[in-house]
């Protein structure tokens, strides 16, 4: 059994389309088909059940896959240590943030860039339900989110900082000179806000349900800058984390007045997965970004 008959497997099971997957794979469809049927043989039992151009996991298929995984996410980690151990500052740290903290992230990938210019970066921007479907698939290295509000036992987090929900206004907004705003007062304005289903949504509607209160935005967004654009008019305010602004002159974070609107930025990670020198390494001026 080669590792390489293992991750045609995994792909195939992903796509369930053999010719697909030999297009992902960069190899021909009879070679994936070839390499297929000699793991199969050697595993003397059918991993895929194959109708006409259709294929489909069998039993043995579905409960081989997630070991199929684990071995070839295991090899990953095993040779990124050997590569940590030789001090080889090269390759690839993969990056999920979601939108509301981007902000916080410019300084720390200039410092790193500077430090590391041979190890690449890619910096996936999603919402945070997206990004940890990318964690679990290996797609990303770590993830840089509010902490969720369901727990998940294959995720690991750690707590950098609270950023509570604030109103975000415009300097010469009339709102902007209070020191703390009510629900109430915010009624009174054009508003934009997060889609339903972001973090900072969910926790607004948890408040706003406890209290019954209904706010009514204008518009609603999955995308936080586009919302700071909105807010930079003047004419919209908009509810988000304080910790979205961070480094905007152009912007003020208003305190809300009631209780309940706490929020954490952790960084998540997959229980039990190996973490990479670089990744330590971006963790650590990250956190130095913050002092």
């Amino acid at each position: 059994m080669e590792l390489r008959q293992l991750k045609y497997f995994i792909k195939s099971a992903e796509l369930l389309n053999f010719t697909e997957a030999a297009k992902t794979l960069y190899i021909t469809q009879s070679t994936l088909s070839q390499q297929i049927k000699q793991l199969e043989e050697e595993l003397n039992i059918l991993l895929f059940e194959r109708i006409g151009k259709k294929v489909y996991l069998t039993e043995a298929g579905k409960s081989f896959l997630p070991y199929a995984k684990k071995t070839i996410q295991d090899t990953e980690y095993g040779i990124q240590k050997l590569l940590d151990l030789q001090n080889i500052r090269t390759g690839v740290l993969k990056i999920g943030v979601t939108y509301s903290l981007s902000t916080i992230l410019t300084n720390t990938i200039m410092r790193f860039s500077k430090m590391y210019p041979d190890i690449k970066l890619e910096i996936t921007y999603q919402t945070a339900t997206d990004l940890i479907d990318l964690l679990k698939e290996h797609k990303v290295d770590f993830v840089l989110s509010f902490k969720p509000l369901g727990k998940d036992d294959q995720i690991e987090d750690k707590t950098l900082f609270e950023s509570s929900l604030s109103l975000i206004v415009h300097p010469h907004h009339p709102l902007a000179a209070l020191k703390k705003v009510s629900l109430e007062k915010i009624k009174e304005y054009p508003l934009v806000l997060p889609s339903s289903g972001l973090n900072a949504r969910s926790i607004l509607d948890n408040v706003l349900h406890a209290k019954h209160v209904e706010l009514y935005p204008q518009v609603e967004l999955n995308e936080a800058n586009i919302l700071l654009q909105l807010v930079k008019t003047g004419h919209w305010i908009t509810i988000l984390s304080k910790a979205t602004i961070y480094g905007l002159e152009d912007l003020k974070a208003v305190p809300i007045a009631e209780k309940g609107f706490e929020m954490h930025a952790s960084l998540l990670w997959l229980k039990g997965s190996y973490q990479k020198k670089s990744a330590q390494e971006f963790i650590h001026l990250l956190l130095q970004g913050r002092d």
